[in-house]
């Protein structure tokens, strides 16, 4: 999409998730929409044995010649020190890793006690998930990154007490870039406060080493069945 709309990174990014993928090969299909100085609307579809699963629409831009005020009254994330944060493998007391999904061992995780709790069916109760977190082969981070970092942890509604732990299956993803990350650590938070007849949502930000924030996100999506 970056490519179809001669911008080099992503500013906001709508994925509406109408079939499961498997792994394996598939083809993406762009359309400009639109392409003014600054901005470049791209839409796309993920198709996959001649069914599209995903469709996207997204807003393309240079975030390296972004100008203008800044002002934040977000609060950080709500983490400790790194140094005081352990490995997220090892909260989970002894788990093989076998079923823990192949996007969230794309990264090395650093997460307050806890958190994961909810593999051992202690969940916190706060509908939260997050902490620190960059590739685990080392790779710098960049925007497009930044979208995966979205997407990456446990379902914060797995801390929620009384609610099944599964597949919560996203209905849309929005992601929003605001800055391309400093090449370090990045800090996460993501939390479902809502769960209204099955759908829920979860709200997320993402900040670089520096605490610039880089990236906020919202998604919608069904709660796990038991």
């Amino acid at each position: 999409m970056a490519h179809a709309g001669a911008r080099p990174d992503p500013l906001s990014v709508t994925a509406h998730y109408l079939a499961p993928c498997a792994p394996g090969a598939v083809d993406v299909v762009t359309e400009v929409v639109r392409s003014g100085g600054r901005h470049a609307t791209v839409s796309a579809s993920m198709v996959q044995d001649g069914q599209t699963m995903v469709r996207l629409l997204g807003v393309f831009t240079d975030l390296g010649a972004a100008t203008g005020p800044t002002a934040e009254t977000r609060p950080p994330p709500p983490l400790p020190p790194f140094s005081e944060c352990g490995d997220a493998m090892d909260d989970r007391a002894g788990d093989s890793g076998a079923d823990v999904p192949p996007i969230f061992q794309r990264f090395e995780h650093r997460m307050p006690a806890g958190l994961m709790g909810w593999a051992r069916g202690e969940p916190t109760g706060d509908g939260a998930v997050g902490g620190y977190l960059r590739w685990a082969d080392g790779s710098p981070m960049d925007a497009f990154g930044l979208l995966v970092v979205a997407d990456c942890y446990p379902p914060a509604v797995f801390n929620v007490r009384g609610l099944a732990v599964g597949w919560a299956p996203t209905i849309e993803l929005t992601v929003q870039v605001r800055a391309r990350p400093a090449d370090d650590w990045l800090s996460a938070w993501f939390t479902t406060e809502s769960v209204t007849d099955g759908y829920l949502e979860e709200d997320g930000q993402v900040r670089d080493a520096s605490g610039a924030l880089v990236a906020l996100s919202r998604q919608l999506a069904l709660v796990p069945r038991r």
